[in-house]
């Protein structure tokens, strides 16, 4: 068990299948949502259209990204700084561990 959690991190398979996700997605349609301020029929919300934006980033329409919500660069930029951070450290830890095992056990 304590080798599989070495290796797995729940926040990274949670931003690469996120990403994953938004570049499969069409961003010009309507897609299902989990925003408080849409069931409660409040048509404005500050975080409604960023996973848009990341999706038009992600297929190469910055300037679509840019009028549909004007921070999905910024959280695009932040998410793959975590994932790259979370490998990082998943590697550092591997590296940390294995080194300074004896070769030859008794």
């Amino acid at each position: 068990m304590r080798n599989f959690q070495k290796y797995f991190s729940v926040e990274l398979y949670f931003w690469i299948i996120a990403l994953i996700y938004l570049a499969m997605i069409n961003p010009a349609e309507s897609h299902f949502s989990f925003c408080l301020f849409n069931r409660l029929g409040i048509s404005w919300c500050p975080g409604c259209g960023i996973g848009h934006s990341i999706s038009h980033i992600l297929h190469g329409d910055i300037i679509k990204s840019f009028q549909t919500h004007w921070l999905g660069t910024f959280a695009f930029v932040v998410i793959v700084y975590r994932v790259l951070q979370l490998i990082k450290n998943i590697y550092q830890n591997h590296q940390n561990q294995s080194y300074g095992k004896s070769v030859f056990r008794s």
